[in-house]
């Protein structure tokens, strides 16, 4: 699936979202954190706050990876 300029994954209505943060979500997909942009309910969330970001059920989570090249 496309979104916006790269490639990505969506999460549509977070389950099991008690405790589960931003950073804890993308370690049980198995993504890599490092390669991707985050955005919860269409608001960007940068690396450094993902730690910080609780998910909630029905919470929409976004995956993304820029295309790179000219």
């Amino acid at each position: 699936t496309r979104f916006g300029p790269g490639r990505g994954r969506r999460f549509a209505g977070v389950s099991g979202a008690a405790g589960l943060t931003l950073t804890t979500l993308l370690q049980r997909e198995g993504v890599n954190a490092e390669r991707v942009a985050t955005a919860v309910n269409a608001r960007f969330v940068p690396r450094e706050a993902r730690d910080a970001t609780p998910l909630h059920p029905g919470d929409e989570v976004i995956t993304f990876e820029a295309i790179v090249g000219g």
